[in-house]
């Protein structure tokens, strides 16, 4: 269904791809934007049940040339405690239509990786700022949660996981990173394009200077463990500081 820019009040936009932008307005519905030609498609509604939090992706899919929006669903502790892995539907915009997929890679035996704060799509891939929660419910789960970065084949339709650089994360007890050590994430974080390769931009409280800004290249990862590169450090402008 195609409707007119008049109609769409309050969107905020979710991501971009090759002059397409996909917009979200007031309800749960999903809108695609191609503002060269001022034209704008509405979504099909969800095909998922009622979700707790939703996490949107879009880009396209260079191997069956074909623009996609990814949608995982997540949902509040079951009675027994557990919390439930999240649901995975995939639209392509040439066949008009949902369906759901596996989650693919977003849940092992005794944990969860939802993907939370979209990023950006890059060479067939969507990228957010996410986390790995236990599946045991804990009363403060914030304090079980492991930030990463999650992202999205969307030829294969497989998602994947990497951690941050070492210097985002704090721990007592010990250097792994196995559950039940506190730890605190830096949440001021972005993933940006540095000279063609994907980068973080953010700062690190745990540095040794914790008020400056820096940017690390991705330069490859094994399994979840990725290799970063710090290219630059600089202090923020007229004397702002972090909170």
């Amino acid at each position: 269904q195609f409707i007119g820019l008049e109609d769409v009040e309050s969107p905020s936009i979710l991501g971009h791809c090759n002059g397409i932008v996909c917009l979200s307005p007031c309800s749960d519905n999903l809108i695609l934007c191609n503002p060269a030609i001022k034209e704008i498609k509405l979504l099909p509604k969800s095909g998922l049940p009622d979700w707790w939090g939703c996490a949107v992706g879009f880009g396209y899919d260079p191997k069956f040339k074909a623009y996609k929006v990814s949608r995982i669903a997540s949902y509040q502790a079951e009675i027994d405690g557990l919390i439930p892995p999240p649901r995975v539907e995939i639209y392509t915009l040439s066949t008009d239509s949902w369906r759901e997929i596996r989650n693919n890679s977003l849940e092992t035996d005794t944990t969860c990786f939802f993907p939370d704060y979209y990023q950006m799509y890059f060479q067939g891939i969507c990228y957010w700022v996410g986390y790995e929660q236990p599946k045991q419910s804990v009363e403060y789960e914030d304090e079980e949660q492991k930030q990463m970065v999650i992202f999205f084949d969307t030829g294969d339709e497989i998602f994947h996981h990497i951690l941050f650089p070492d210097s985002f994360y704090m721990y007592e007890g010990g250097s792994s990173y196995a559950y039940g050590m506190s730890y605190i994430m830096c949440t001021d974080l972005r993933m940006i394009l540095w000279n063609g390769s994907i980068a973080l931009f953010g700062f690190s409280r745990f540095s040794a200077f914790p008020d400056s800004y820096g940017v690390w290249v991705l330069d490859g990862f094994d399994g979840a463990k990725a290799s970063w590169t710090k290219h630059l450090t600089f202090e923020p402008s007229g004397g702002i500081k972090k909170d």
